[in-house]
Parts: structure tokens; C-alpha cells; sequence
């Protein structure tokens, strides 16, 4: 959490030392200090991170002075660092009295006040500080929108939920949490994340990376469809999509199919009448509308379209009427839909809460002998039973995606193998290598190629898995998104043989890795990506021809994929060839138009040819997209210079310097040698304490 002071307050800190309070702690009860030095003492402990010390002296300094603003104002973003949101709300709201029209400090209350389960609150707080304005600190605006986007789903504002998360975090790469967030909107779920039953978030992100998709939203959709069919809200999305395209009868034929989902929500209904009057069907407009409001005689839209509908006809009394209505119907918080509510909340009955500690012992006992002689579906009901009130536990959160695995639905077997990595799994060796190893093969499942590289390298050489975690590495290599056969097959032998490659070359033994290539590209003379591995372990040499040779070779072999043209783009780089470089990145970006990689390459590219213009759109654009990446701040720091934006390249700077430290320890753990591209950041802040904890 990064502390605002003097851009926040312009505040002088009293004069004179008469003030005096007593020492707490010290080891004479008697000794007594001056308020001045116990002030400057909490000031620096609390810059130097000793958090417990320096609430400590906050509370007693702003005891005797509590018109100290700023103290305020740091004891507060203490206190939301350690946890402390009760503590945290109090000290805020002394901060807002101070400071009412600082949007900055209504966010950190808001935030506060989420925490402590303050919601409607929270809602009031977050929004003020949006329209106020979060000023100098990019962090708390895009915590608190994030939250505020929550928030507004919760209330059934779920068109306003989808516009603010799409405008804070739309540009770059969508984090899970925000998809998250965007599916419950699509869905009409009015639920906090941590309230979505287990079994349903799988459909959820589904539904948030069809949204976060942008303008390949509608091409999203007809697959997502076919996964999870029936599902309320999901055509009504789907024809507004359509509708908003121009595709007016495809959309009709959505919203039709959703009557049928949500037979007494009015919402289909409305858009029926739309879409009938610009057809100038004007008999069905004023049905459909006459049928809106019938279903929700409380709502404005419904009375408006109906409106609309009559103006059409002709019925001038009928629509002033139906407007008078409109006018009429005040934004009330409409009850949550029960069907809804009951078909994602997780079981959180009255019942349940009254749960001993033997009960819940009695529960995991339960669900491991189920997983343990394969009765999945048994498992999955229990463990998701104690993982209502052990959510904070990885090992269970693993064992279900585990389970969820063995029942074949992967998509949920990967959100809860992540979140158990996520929160750490305990076990024996070989129990946490099969938990790694699935989370490796579903990545390559997903097309994750480079994350299931890391993850499965980790589980090598960890347990009895060793063989299937190197041919699953193979699968990796070749980038191939499958789930491994068991069966013994000339093409398992072949990526079998790629994983021991794979292994060969993360730890860096180049020369046994050609040794085990060159011959699987003899034999193999069409296979993809065996010449981009090579390609790449030569570059990591810097063997520059023999890379652009083996990445040419790839381009022939895989005419779809930008992975060479992005590498043959580097390499022309290193040479010192920008021209090259930037005809490469523009093939790359031809292939795959929100390439962060491509763009940074086309920016450097341009900046080393001169063309400043599109360097600085090209390097924006990059960071927009990827911007945890410290290479992109590097280079565009050097292209603001250039273009003597000094203000802008100082920031850049700053970042590249916060990120650089970050990757460095990450390359140092993996032990990296060939340029991956821009880095992107998987979550929606670097603040110590994370939005959905």
C-alpha cells in the first residue's frame, strides 16, 4: 500500500514540546516523552516496516493529539496492511472528517468497510471516492474499482459492474479475478466471489473470458454456449452482443431462447420489443413491451420501451402515459432472484455453521477415503462441504481439483489445483507431485504452455511420477493442448522423447539437448516447434545465425503461430538490424493483434529506426497490455526521453525499477536463460494485501 503524505495533506506538524505522555513498555512505568520525538519515532518506524511498533506509537501519539491528520492517515493504512480493518475503518473515517472531498481516503475507508462485511457501506464509500477522484495513486484506484465493480454486482447493477471492470483493467491482460467478477455480471449472479459454490466457477470465468474477450466477445460466445447450455442470462448476453453488431434477427432468435431460460424476468422481454420496433414490427413491440411490464411493472425500462412502442403506433396518450410511469419508477434494490441465488451460492445453511471440530474432522475423513478408492463424485460433494468452512486450506482446495479431474471437468480441476497452489499444499512427496502434475497437464490442456513448463519442472524429480512428468513436459514443448494418454503409442514415444529435451534445456545442458534434437528432427522432419526448441536453445547461446536459421524453418512449419516471427524479431535486434526487427514484429502482430511481445518488439524496433511516433504508440500499447513487464518500461522510458516527456520517462523509470527487482528473483528461482518477453501480471495490484483475500 503505497502512503500518501504530502500530496495528500499539506499539514505542518505542531510546534512545542509541552505535550507529554507516558511510555508505555519502557522499562521504567514513570519515564515520560516528549510527543514531538514519540511522533517522529512512529514516523520512522512505520517508513522502516516495523508495522506492530508503530500502530503502537500512532494510537498513543494521536491519544493526546488526534488533530494530526496525517497520523490519521498512516495509522490507517497500517492497520489495513496488518489486517486490522476494523482498526482501519475507524481511522479512516477520522481521516474523512479531516479530508472530505480527498477521494483517495473515501476509497481506503470503502475498502475498510468490505472487509469488515460493511457492504452497502462499502458501496456508498467507493463510489464516492470514483466520483471524487483517486488522484496519484493508481494502486488504491484500481483496488477500489475492482471492489466497487463487486459491489455494483452485488447490488443487481450489473451493466454498471461490466463498464467500470472493463474500463479499469479491459486494455491488458484480464486478470481471473476481474473475469471472475465480469462472469457473475454476464450471469446476473448477485453474489461476492467467495459466496459462488465450487461446482460453479468454472461456468463463471467461462462466462467472464467470454467478456473479457473485447471485440472477439461475439466469437466467444457460440462455443461457450455449447459448453454450458441452459444456462439463465447466458442468450440474453449473447443477444445483446449480436444486437449491438447489427445482427438483429441472430439476436431475436437469443433473446427468444431466453424467455424460455427466465420465463418471469422481464429483461428478454424489453429487448424483444427493441429489436421488433427497429424491424418495424409494431403490433410485437408494443407485446413484447406490454409483456415487460407485466412481469415488472416496477421497471423504468420496461415502461420506456413500451412507450416507444405505442409513440410508433401512433398511441400518443398510451406512450405519455407509459413515460409518466417511467418517470414514476425510482431506482429501488431489486430482491435478489431466488433461482439465481440458489443455483450458484455455496451451502451456507443455518445448519451447517454449528459445526464441531470432531464434525469437520469426521468430514475430511470422509472425503479422503472416497478420493482415496476413486468414488469422485462422493468425494466432491464432501469436500466442498468442508471447504465452506476451511476455505483458506490448499491441500483441500488441491484434493477437489484432483477429484474434479478424475470426473473429467477440467476446467474446475484447474481453478482449484491453482487456488490449492495458490494457498499451499501439505502432503507427502509423492501426494504433492500428483497435485503439481495435474496442474502442469491442465495448463497444457488450457494452451499454457510456458506456466505448465515451470509448474511440471518443479515436480521432476520429486516423487514416483518422474517419467509422466517428462513426457507431460514434452506435450509442453511441442505445444500441444492435450491431456496425456496412458497407452504406449509411437506418438507418446515421441513426446516422451521432446520432455527429455524439455528437462535438458531448463537446466541449461545445451549440448545433451542438440544431441537428443537433432535426431527427433531428422525422423521427425515436420513436427512443429522442435525447430523453434532448437531455434531458442541457440539463441540462449547466442548463436544468432544457426537461431534465425532453425526459426525460418519454424515459420514454414506453423504459418499460424507468431512464436518465430516474434524470436526472428529479437534476434534482429541483438544484431542491430531494425529494419528486420520491425517487419518480423508486424508479421507477428498480423497473427496475433494483442500480442504485448509484438508490440514491444515493433516499438524498440522503431525507436532504434528513428520512427518515435510509433515507438511511443507501439511501447503504450505494451504496457497497456502487459504491465508488470519491466522490459516495456525500460524501453519506453528511453523513447519518453527521446521525445523530451521527461515527467513520464521519470515514471517509467520508477517502475521498471519495482518490477525489474520482482523478476529478477524469478528468473534467479527458474533459472532462465532465453528472453520469454514481456512479463504480465496476474493480478490486479502489488499492494501487501490482495482485493478477494
Amino acid at each position: 500500500m503505497s502512503v500518501i503524505l504530502s500530496l495528500a495533506f499539506a499539514l505542518a506538524i505542531p510546534a512545542g514540546g509541552g505535550l507529554v505522555v507516558a511510555q508505555q513498555n519502557a522499562p521504567d512505568p514513570n519515564a515520560r516523552v516528549n510527543v514531538d520525538d514519540l511522533q517522529k519515532q512512529a514516523l520512522h518506524e512505520g517508513e522502516s516496516g516495523d508495522a506492530d511498533d508503530a500502530i503502537r506509537d500512532y494510537q498513543r501519539v494521536l491519544t493526546l493529539r488526534p488533530e494530526w491528520e496525517e497520523g490519521w492517515w498512516n495509522l490507517g493504512t497500517l492497520d489495513y496492511g496488518a489486517s486490522r480493518f476494523v482498526e482501519a475503518e475507524a481511522a479512516f473515517r477520522r481521516v474523512v472528517a479531516f479530508a472530505p472531498r480527498l477521494g483517495v481516503v473515501w476509497a481506503m475507508l470503502g475498502l475498510s468497510e468490505f472487509e469488515t462485511k460493511k457492504f452497502d457501506e462499502a458501496l456508498t464509500s467507493i463510489e464516492k471516492a470514483q466520483t471524487l477522484g483517486i488522484q496519484d495513486d493508481a494502486e488504491i484506484e484500481r483496488v477500489s474499482a475492482y471492489h466497487l465493480g463487486l459491489l455494483f454486482n452485488r447490488d443487481g447493477q450489473h451493466e454498471r459492474a461490466t463498464e467500470l471492470l472493463l474500463k479499469t483493467f479491459g486494455r491488458g491482460v484480464v486478470s481471473e479475478q476481474v473475469k471472475f467478477a465480469l462472469g457473475l455480471a454476464l450471469l446476473r449472479v448477485p453474489l461476492l466471489p467467495e459466496q459462488v459454490d465450487p461446482s460453479r466457477e468454472a461456468l463463471v470465468l467461462g462466462a467472464g473470458e467470454v467478456v473479457a474477450a473485447g471485440p472477439d466477445a461475439l466469437k466467444r460466445f457460440p462455443p461457450f454456449l455449447q459448453a454450458y447450455p441452459n444456462v439463465p442470462y447466458s442468450q440474453y448476453a449473447y443477444g445483446l452482443a449480436l444486437a449491438n453488431a447489427g445482427e438483429y434477427d441472430d439476436a431475436m432468435v437469443a433473446m427468444r431462447a431466453e424467455t424460455l431460460l427466465s420465463p418471469d424476468n422481464a429483461l428478454p422481454w424489453i429487448e424483444i420489443s427493441r429489436l421488433e420496433r427497429m424491424r418495424s414490427h409494431i403490433t410485437e413491440a408494443r407485446m413484447a413491451g406490454e409483456r415487460a411490464v407485466a412481469l415488472n411493472p416496477a421497471s423504468k425500462a420496461a415502461h420506456e420501451v413500451l412507450a416507444a412502442a405505442l409513440n410508433a403506433a401512433g398511441d400518443k396518450q398510451g406512450a405519455a402515459k407509459q413515460l409518466g410511469l417511467a418517470e414514476q419508477s425510482t431506482r429501488v434494490r431489486e430482491t435478489p432472484e431466488q433461482r439465481i441465488v440458489a443455483r450458484y451460492e455455496t451451502n451456507s445453511a443455518p445448519e451447517a455453521e454449528a459445526v464441531t471440530p470432531q464434525q469437520d474432522a469426521d468430514l475430511w475423513s470422509q472425503a479422503t477415503r472416497e478420493f482415496s478408492s476413486g468414488d469422485y463424485s462422493a468425494a466432491a460433494v464432501h469436500l466442498r462441504a468442508w471447504l465452506a468452512k476451511n476455505p483458506r486450506d490448499g491441500t483441500g482446495w488441491a484434493m477437489l481439483g484432483l477429484v474434479e479431474f478424475g470426473l473429467q471437468d477440467f476446467d474446475s480441476a484447474l481453478i482449484h489445483l491453482n487456488r490449492g497452489e495458490e494457498l499451499s499444499v501439505r502432503g507427502s512427496a509423492a501426494s504433492i507431485q500428483q497435485a503439481t502434475y495435474t496442474l502442469g497437464i491442465l495448463l497444457i490442456h488450457k494452451g499454457e504452455f510456458e506456466r505448465a513448463t515451470d509448474v511440471l519442472f518443479s515436480a521432476w524429480k520429486t516423487g514416483p511420477l518422474d517419467q509422466s512428468v517428462e513426457c507431460a513436459l514434452g506435450l509442453a514443448l511441442l505445444r500441444r493442448a492435450e491431456i496425456p494418454v496412458a497407452a504406449e503409442t509411437a506418438e507418446s514415444s515421441l513426446t516422451c522423447a521432446a520432455g527429455k529435451v524439455a528437462t535438458l534445456l531448463q537446466e541449461s545442458k545445451y549440448d545433451d539437448a542438440f544431441a537428443e534434437l537433432e535426431p527427433l528432427i531428422k525422423q521427425y522432419p515436420s513436427m512443429p516447434f522442435l525447430h523453434y526448441s532448437y531455434g531458442n536453445a541457440e539463441l540462449a547461446l547466442s548463436e544468432f545465425g544457426e537461431a534465425a536459421a532453425q526459426m525460418r524453418a519454424e515459420a514454414r512449419l506453423s504459418p499460424s503461430s507468431p512464436l518465430p516471427h516474434l524470436r526472428l524479431a529479437s534476434i534482429a535486434l541483438r544484431e542491430h538490424n531494425p529494419a528486420d526487427a520491425v517487419t518480423e514484429a508486424k508479421r507477428a502482430l498480423e497473427l496475433a493483434p494483442r500480442s504485448a511481445e509484438a508490440h514491444y518488439l515493433l516499438g524498440r524496433g522503431s525507436l532504434e529506426s528513428g520512427d518515435n511516433a510509433t515507438a511511443l504508440r507501439e511501447l503504450e500499447m505494451a504496457s497497456n497490455l502487459s504491465p508488470g513487464s519491466p522490459e516495456v518500461h525500460f524501453i519506453l522510458a528511453k523513447a519518453y526521453m527521446q521525445a523530451k516527456m521527461e515527467e513520464k520517462a521519470e515514471h517509467e523509470r520508477a517502475t521498471f525499477s519495482e518490477l525489474n527487482e520482482i523478476a529478477e528473483k524469478q528468473r534467479s528461482q527458474r533459472g532462465r536463460q532465453i528472453y520469454a518477453g514481456p512479463r504480465e501480471t496476474t493480478g490486479i495490484t502489488t499492494t501487501s494485501h490482495g482485493p478477494s483475500d
